[in-house]
């Protein structure tokens, strides 16, 4: 049975920019009543200023933050009713060597990728298990099935979101709530440059891209089916059924591939 998204409540983090934005927009284009989350104010107005103030709220927000994501879920619930709808978008990589990675960055990536998603996820799941209803959607990416060289790190937390994503739908089945999974490759957006602070020459990785646009259609998608795993792009596709059937086959490949988009020298 399909999920009916009209008048739904979407929360989305990271909604200023990239994948979240444009989850906003596709959600809005659904008829759903937004929540677009985000640290900048300036650029969450300027998404207002797109989609009008009609079933949109921004709320500026450290999703990191105890304080401010307990203000910002509040505000939320406030101004448009119990979420139904919790897309764990917000995301930070930090790209380099294992061995050179400032610490201070993995506490950064854990903060954000991981231990916010799963705040947020125990904030709204007693009232979407109360209702019967809901959905949990945690973007990913494919480098948490397949972890790449000079990506280490971000691939961790990464993968930690999908194992936390698939023991809470075990622990979700019957409730009626949904813990899907999206796991897009590269995505047009400023990421790569945030993330090539160390590591100058990742930014290459992001030659082959998605649209930030495309992204969110699937997302949508799998919502609206209720598609508990959505790997995005062929490449991705093959590299995580490589990986099931040839572990070392995998890591020989994605070997070659960071080697060439991130050389060394």
């Amino acid at each position: 049975m399909k999920y009916e998204l009209k008048d739904r409540v979407v929360l989305i983090t990271g909604a200023s920019s990239g994948i979240g934005r444009a989850c906003a927009i596709a959600y809005h284009r659904a008829a759903c009543r937004i929540v677009a989350a985000a640290r900048s104010r300036e650029k969450l107005e300027l998404l207002r200023e797109e989609l009008g103030r009609d079933r949109l709220e921004i709320v500026t927000a450290d999703v990191t933050d105890a304080a401010q994501r307990e203000a910002g879920l509040r505000l939320a619930r406030e101004r448009s009713g119990p979420i139904d709808i919790l897309i764990n978008n917000a995301g930070w990589a930090s790209f380099g060597s294992i061995v050179g990675m400032p610490l201070d960055h993995v506490d950064q990536m854990w903060a954000l990728n991981f231990r916010a998603a799963l705040a947020l996820t125990q904030a709204v799941l007693p009232e979407m298990i109360q209702r019967g209803s809901g959905q949990i959607i945690n973007i990913s990416s494919v480098v948490g099935f397949q972890a790449i060289p000079r990506m280490g790190a971000y691939s961790a937390t990464k993968a930690a979101l999908n194992a936390l994503t698939t023991a809470l739908r075990m622990e979700l089945h019957g409730t009626g709530v949904d813990v899907l999974l999206v796991a897009p490759g590269s995505t047009n957006t400023p990421f790569f440059q945030a993330a090539a602070q160390i590591d100058t020459k990742a930014v290459r990785l992001a030659e082959t891209q998605y649209s930030p646009q495309r992204v969110a259609r699937a997302v949508v998608r799998a919502s609206r089916r209720r598609r508990r795993e959505t790997v995005l792009s062929l490449e991705g596709k093959l590299i995580t059924w490589i990986r099931r059937a040839s572990p070392r086959l995998a890591d020989a490949i994605m070997h070659h591939v960071g080697k060439k988009s991130m050389p060394v020298a």
